[in-house]
């Protein structure tokens, strides 16, 4: 039988408090309360990823060393879920704004049409810039915000995951010269990577203040703050999330808390100091976000539902149609499905 020890308590109590979450949505996704394609479809990603992060950190903390693969996918998906817990923040802002705004679209995505044949192949070649050039896209299609915010999230997620693998492959070699250089190369790439995260972080900071600075000079109605409470609510889920950022970037660039360092280690696992550095700035700040952000579902209840893009028009223009023009509170006593 293992031996409970506080690495394995840890990972067995955010296990659980994320499988609360899954359930919760699983089950609104069950009652329809969500929409498969919503915001909340990139939540359910992240918590999905997380149980399978602390799943093998359970397998980790019982086996130890034993099995050097359930550490690499531990750091692996530890590093997945922070990367889809931005991109997951982004859409909930972006989600607000399509709901919110009048236009009916986000200045950081804008909704495009229902595509015939010749729509689509212009939509394929912007795709393939972006996967071509990276977050340099923005240069040629400077109305598609977001999808250079992927590009280049989703650039510092591999160099961060490729420096991780590149040094699990020289544990057990000891202070070789070739072990001594995989680490510096992997802390170089690991240390830019996350940095990459937290600057995007502080991006989401930007629109959020810019988003509520507006919502607060032109609300329609009277709110607490002055603000919507959604975005009170995404700015809070901020502060864990760079909270979480800045530790990565320590971790990554300062030995001391690096999971490469002996010294963080015992004989079952990660050393009580470890496990509390690492569940009190890593883990936990992201299961705060994720129950921040989930708390969204209450908030954006009474939000109008999203006006339809004109099939009209080529671009991204939205058309209001007839129901759009009604007053807030006709629109609030209408059924709403979240998105």
């Amino acid at each position: 039988m293992a031996r409970l020890t506080p690495e394995l308590g840890a990972a067995v109590v955010f296990l659980i408090l994320y499988f609360f979450v899954f359930v919760w949505l699983v089950f609104a996704y069950a009652t329809h309360r969500l929409k498969w394609r919503s915001r909340w479809t990139m939540l359910l990603a992240h918590v999905t990823i997380r149980l399978a992060a602390q799943g093998c950190g359970i397998g980790f903390a019982i086996l130890v060393f034993k099995n050097i693969g359930l550490f690499a996918a531990f750091l692996v998906l530890g590093a997945e879920g922070y990367f889809s817990l931005v991109l997951c923040t982004f859409r909930f802002l972006i989600s607000w704004h399509e709901h919110n705004l009048p236009s009916g679209t986000s200045w950081l995505e804008p909704r495009r049409p229902p595509r015939g044949r010749s729509d689509r192949r212009t939509e394929l070649r912007r795709r393939l810039t972006f996967l071509l050039l990276g977050p340099f896209g923005v240069l040629i299609y400077p109305s598609s915000i977001m999808l250079g915010f992927d590009s280049l999230l989703l650039l510092a997620n591999v160099v961060i995951v490729l420096g991780g693998s590149y040094l699990t492959q020289t544990l057990g070699q000891g202070n070789t010269s070739a072990a001594l250089n995989a680490m510096k190369v992997s802390r170089i790439m690991r240390t830019a990577g996350q940095s990459v995260f937290v600057a995007c972080n502080m991006m989401l900071l930007v629109f959020l203040l810019m988003t509520a600075h507006n919502d607060r000079r032109t609300g329609a109605r009277k709110r607490a703050l002055g603000v919507h409470p959604t975005l009170i609510l995404l700015m809070l889920a901020w502060i864990p999330l760079i909270i979480r950022g800045a530790f990565g970037v320590l971790q990554s660039a300062d030995f001391e808390l690096s999971y490469y360092n002996p010294a963080n280690y015992g004989l079952n696992g990660f050393s009580v100091h470890y496990t509390v550095v690492e569940y009190l700035l890593g883990v936990t700040p992201e299961w705060i976000a994720v129950v921040l952000l989930s708390c969204t579902y209450f908030t954006s209840k009474n939000d109008p539902p999203k006006p339809p893009v004109n099939p009209g028009r080529g671009e991204t223009e939205i058309a209001l149609v007839e129901n759009n023009y009604k007053s807030s509170s006709q629109r609030e006593r209408e059924p709403y499905t979240t998105v």
